[in-house]
């Protein structure tokens, strides 16, 4: 499982064969290639997460732009959108990317309604954040051992930008989360009202696999902010200035929280196919949630502070 935080979406070198278009511009067989799998994607879409379509039509990430490393080996996804299992299985996954796309440095994304866009000066403050890693002081000592997302994200040296731009980069992380865990969770509705109970296991196994980075990501948030305080008050007062940010947080945590609400909330919806979940539930709660959720509690006085009270 840990492989999956592993991920990184970047672009990968291909071999072109060019095609002149009737217009006089250039395809390649990539770009072609590309279109009919975002197309065949976002058609998936249409029919399990609707409210994405639109996110996907501007911002869509390809799992074959993707570099994952299995045991420290450098491993090609071969995504096959014309295999529906391909795109179950990376369904999350495509949403988390794609988000981050979307998200891009001038803003952050919530949902098909919200989309904060930072201001210049909002944007240039983000050169001063210091690195995340820096946050472990003010966390408890055995994180690293038992928060399941502190190594890939916040721990040192790590090159992600949930590190390399401080609060920005968490911020850019905490909203990819949100969204794919939301969106497994509208194709599991979605899978359910067709009556596909298999279907819709997978998805909200999917979820389950990641809403817990709501605890872990509200941890590193928090830790963030004590630390700014009390180590770098200059940049701390620049962050509670920055309402854009702010207001991304806010929003984002409320949507967070309803996919919290959501998964706790399935029992009496599936009734004798709970079965199929609960024991996986029990799992994440018990080796990710609750430790994550301990060490979040200790940051609610930075995380109020932080919220905008809409």
């Amino acid at each position: 499982m840990k492989n999956i935080l592993n991920i990184l979406a970047i672009s990968i070198s291909l071999s072109f064969s060019y095609d002149k278009l009737q217009d006089g511009t250039v395809s390649t067989n990539a770009d072609v290639a590309f279109n009919s799998e975002k197309n065949l994607v976002i058609q998936f879409t249409e029919q399990y997460a609707p409210a994405y379509t639109e996110m996907l039509l501007s911002s869509y990430s390809s799992p074959n732009e993707w570099t994952s490393y299995v045991n420290g080996v450098l491993t090609p996804k071969n995504f096959n959108a014309n295999d529906k299992n391909d795109i179950i299985a990376e369904f999350e996954s495509i949403i988390h990317e794609s988000t981050h796309h979307k998200n891009s440095n001038r803003g952050i994304y919530i949902d098909s309604d919200h989309y904060i866009e930072y201001t210049d000066a909002e944007k240039n403050d983000v050169q001063y954040f210091f690195n995340s890693e820096l946050i472990a002081v003010v966390l408890p000592a055995d994180v690293k051992e038992k928060m399941f997302r502190f190594t890939t994200y916040v721990g040192k040296g790590s090159g992600v930008s949930a590190n390399v731009k401080g609060i920005s980069g968490l911020m850019n992380e905490y909203s990819a989360y949100q969204n794919g865990c939301n969106a497994a969770l509208m194709a599991y509705d979605n899978a359910l009202k067709e009556k596909d109970t298999t279907l819709a296991i997978k998805f909200f196994k999917s979820a389950l696999a990641t809403y817990f980075a709501y605890y872990e990501f509200n941890s590193f948030i928090g830790a963030y902010l004590k630390y700014s305080k009390s180590k770098k008050p200059v940049i701390y007062q620049n962050i509670m200035k920055q309402s854009n940010l702010r207001l991304a947080y806010t929003l984002n945590t409320i949507q967070f929280e309803k996919v919290i609400l959501t998964i706790n909330s399935q029992s009496s919806r599936l009734k004798s196919n709970y079965k199929l979940i609960k024991s996986s539930m029990e799992y994440y709660k018990k080796n990710y949630e609750d430790y994550a959720k301990l060490c979040m509690v200790s940051f609610e006085p930075e995380l109020t502070s932080f919220k905008l009270q809409l």
